[in-house]
């Protein structure tokens, strides 16, 4: 991250910034959703049933299904389509929200070969994590003896003791654990040549076929086999049979030109012929250094969202992000007459469908209810950020905790050690912010319905539809947040919102978290995303601040 807390931009930018009014109702919001995803439609008729939003401020587009999507395909499928759309249902001058469902894009790559750099990026970063796993597996064979639960090869560990072991941080380089992994395996193969107990060689011997075949594929299994398991060559005529359907299909796709669906599932057959060990190799080959990661300022990529919020604006530069004209700062300077108008944008999101809706369902009870319980502020940062850009963030938390403590009877918990909250130390949250824990949620806590919080770390909503995912958005969204943010890309840390200016006017209960998130967001065609019910005001029948005591003049 970058230490830099406000970034500067072009004078030109300046003079054709826009805002909009506040008081965000129903009548504002458009809600955008993927007319080829049944879901997508389904949640966005549920959410303006819900929410009162006429019907006619439902726009369907015809876009990818998939969360990444290119530059040219975010101008043809969803910002001209949207343009045109409010445009014939005249909601140019009436909308000033949009809400983007579960099933559109969230995040533009810069070009189709960036598409690709990041999709074979995230396959080197996925292999080399599995490398080190299966490291770690290697030094526990012929060590510990687990009865197997399971008489297949895969799931890998079900084969091994239980918990699976965590890598060592920082993960060994590359070349190091191709090295030491080639060179344990023959360790470890005449260590289980020489277990007399045929019980405990029979399990360890079954740990190298797994090992085998998820590092090298079938095709190591068939030579470790071949080499020193004669007693199951009966079992290489079915995996050869496989191999060979595994080339035709590899022929097919090998026709025509490549698609990025198509090159995940050569990835998965190349993983399957050859292993972990090949698919990293594989996906190395395929980044170049012209297409490796540039400085963040350098990026055109943005999010979906923050994009959108600048629809209206005729001409601006992609390259890096602009300063926020809704930003509470920036809009007392404008001319709000001279220039084009900025949207709010929030999106109803998560790993599944039913994370999205579950975000819709509690925000409009936890707002009848209002939101009740503690707020936990995580100060001290991490180990892998300089004391100096530590030292000058945990002030912020800092005086967050300072101004919530004197003006409100909220119960809230500062933690300003260098260790982040640990598992189960957090009952009863209501709100949450904190850092720096890296695309590693840390389940410290035991959401309230309709919790607000966020995190303040890189890459935090990359893969916000995996389920599998251990970043902080779709965790936190998975775990029972109801309105969360984080960036699709290195965002630096001049990209969050200061947590003394966003939360002490979410406590008013005068202003919905869009209009908390668009007054304190200090960029647009930027990286960041809200997740939320852009109408969600959890202090709306219980503020917990006064207007009169915010820390700075609106």
């Amino acid at each position: 991250m970058n230490k830099d807390l406000r970034l500067p931009v072009a004078l030109f930018s300046l003079m054709i910034l826009a805002t909009t009014a506040l008081a965000l109702g129903p009548a504002d919001v458009v809600i955008v959703a993927n007319s080829n995803n049944q879901d997508s439609v389904s949640l966005a008729e549920f959410y303006a049933s819900e929410r009162g939003i006429p019907e006619d401020q439902i726009i369907l587009l015809d876009t990818s299904i998939e969360y990444e999507i290119g530059r040219g395909d975010y101008q043809n499928q969803i910002a001209k389509p949207l343009k045109q759309a409010l445009q014939d249902r005249q909601l140019t001058k009436k909308v000033s929200c949009v809400v983007l469902m579960w099933g559109i894009p969230g995040r533009i790559s810069e070009t189709q070969q960036d598409k690709f750099s990041y999709l074979y990026r995230k396959e080197q970063q996925k292999a080399h994590m599995r490398l080190a796993v299966n490291y770690e597996l290697l030094g526990t064979v012929t060590r510990k003896f687990p009865e197997p639960k399971t008489k297949s090869l895969k799931p890998i560990g079900k084969l091994f003791s239980s918990p699976m072991p965590e890598p060592s941080k920082p993960l060994l380089k590359i070349k190091d654990l191709r090295k030491n992994i080639n060179n344990l395996l023959a360790m470890r193969e005449s260590d289980v040549a020489r277990i007399e107990d045929p019980k405990k060689r029979l399990i360890a011997s079954r740990q190298l076929m797994a090992l085998h075949l998820d590092l090298f594929g079938l095709n190591g299994l068939i030579d470790y086999i071949t080499k020193s398991r004669p007693d199951l060559i009966a079992m290489l005529k079915p995996i050869e049979k496989r191999l060979s359907e595994i080339e035709a299909q590899k022929s097919k796709l090998r026709v025509g030109e490549f698609s990025i669906k198509k090159t995940e599932e050569m990835l998965q057959l190349i993983e399957e012929t050859d292993g972990v060990m090949l698919v990293h190799s594989y996906a190395e080959s395929k980044v170049k250094p012209s297409q490796k990661p540039s400085s963040p300022l350098e990026s055109k990529g943005a999010s979906v969202d923050s994009e959108l919020a600048l629809l209206w604006w005729p001409y601006y530069k992609l390259k890096g992000p602009l300063n926020n004209p809704l930003h509470w700062m920036q809009s007392k300077r404008l001319d709000k007459a001279q220039i084009p108008t900025v949207l709010m944008t929030a999106r109803i999101d998560g790993p599944t469908a039913a994370d999205a809706r579950r975000i819709i369902e509690n925000s409009i009870e936890a707002e009848k209810a209002g939101l009740n319980g503690k707020f936990y502020v995580d100060a001290g940062g991490g180990k892998p950020l300089t004391p100096d850009i530590v030292d000058k963030y945990d002030r912020h938390l800092e005086k967050l905790y300072s101004f919530i403590k004197a003006n409100s009877e909220i119960d809230i918990t500062l933690e300003d050690s260098p260790v982040v909250f640990q598992k189960n130390s957090c009952p009863d949250s209501a709100l949450y912010v904190g850092w720096y824990s890296l695309k590693k949620y840390i389940p410290a806590f035991i959401w309230q319905q309709g919790a607000v919080g966020w995190h303040i770390a890189s890459w935090e909503a990359v893969n916000l539809r995996d389920p599998a995912s251990r970043e902080w958005c779709p965790k936190m969204i998975q775990n029972g947040v109801a309105a969360t943010l984080g960036a699709v890309r290195e965002p630096m840390l001049g990209a969050f919102p200061l947590p003394e200016e966003f939360f002490p006017l979410l406590l008013t209960g005068k202003y919905t978290v869009a209009e908390c998130y668009w007054m304190t967001t200090p960029l647009a065609s930027w990286q960041m995303v809200l997740f939320a019910d852009p109408l969600y005001n959890p202090f709306k029948n219980n503020p917990q601040i006064s207007p009169e005591v915010l820390p700075f003049k609106l």
